[in-house]
């Protein structure tokens, strides 16, 4: 046996070289058990709570109890199942906002990345002119006159959330246009659609899932801000904003009905920012590794 076919089979016996993703660490795991168990609460609540508008007006703001956990609020309704009902609201408006908001965003950075010239600038300015209004002043002036029902609401959290998922992904995706496979595809016919479906869809991928995550957390936070300020959704509909908004001037005497609500806001959106990076640690940490291997 020659000294070419001995070595042969050990050089196919070594294992290859890959380039391993870091998990989503300690701090991702945490955000993504709680956001389990918020979501998981928030959709049998049917099932874990009773109806969030019974009263009992002989006990009014009475202290928690085994009966009441979180005891009552100011008209004699249970604090804990209206916390519980009011997850669905706060998640149903946030989330769908957050959804719609980055698919939003990745269209437009898509075709800003893609087209260039004119519709880049036109997206571009568009996103700045965005980024001068306040969200919160955008969301009181459509409010006032639209209504505060579901849909208007969902419209204002998109607006004020599309730019941070625009920008983000208007930069990889023109790094990944400008490289030199993707001049190839185009040199051999590739269209436009080809390109974003087969290189640039797979690439912003990742930074998809964390701008996600971020704008779910913005739009919760602004959410709960219009609650308080009473432009959310409609009484009697909990909502945990409307009801930190409730209790603040009972706090002294009956904490228990503002701080409940308080405590899940921010439960969910911690639980948000850290498996945003989590998932930021896994895919975009992986991603440099990648390039520092190569």
């Amino acid at each position: 046996m020659s000294t070419a076919t001995a070595v042969l089979p050990e050089l196919d016996e070594r294992p290859a070289t890959r380039v391993r993703r870091p998990s989503i660490g300690w701090a991702g795991r945490i955000g993504a058990a709680l956001l389990v168990v918020i979501v998981g609460v928030s959709l049998l609540a049917p099932l874990l709570a009773g109806d969030p508008l019974q009263q009992d007006l002989a006990s009014i703001l009475a202290a928690p109890s085994r009966a009441h956990p979180l005891g009552l609020d100011e008209v004699g309704r249970d604090v804990l199942d209206r916390v519980i009902w009011g997850g669905r609201t706060a998640l149903s408006i946030s989330l769908t906002a957050a959804l719609i908001a980055t698919v939003l965003g990745l269209a437009l950075a898509l075709g800003s990345a893609l087209f260039g010239g004119w519709v880049d600038t036109l997206c571009s300015r568009i996103a700045d002119v965005q980024l001068a209004v306040p969200t919160i002043v955008l969301a009181i002036v459509v409010l006032a006159f639209v209504g505060n029902s579901f849909v208007p609401i969902v419209v204002v959290l998109v607006l004020g959330s599309w730019v941070l998922t625009f920008r983000v992904l208007r930069g990889h995706a023109r790094t990944v246009v400008e490289q030199q496979y993707i001049e190839a595809a185009i040199v051999a016919g590739a269209g436009r659609s080809a390109l974003a479906r087969r290189h640039l869809l797979p690439s912003v991928a990742p930074l998809f899932f964390v701008a996600f995550t971020l704008s779910a957390s913005s739009a919760l936070m602004l959410q709960a801000s219009l609650g308080f300020l009473g432009l959310g959704v409609q009484p009697p509909r909990p909502d945990w904003g409307a009801m930190v908004a409730s209790g603040r001037d009972a706090l002294s005497a009956a904490w228990w009905v503002a701080t409940a609500p308080g405590v899940a806001i921010v439960l969910t959106v911690l639980a948000l920012q850290l498996f945003g990076d989590g998932l930021a640690e896994r895919y975009l940490g992986g991603a440099r590794n990648s390039e520092g291997a190569r």
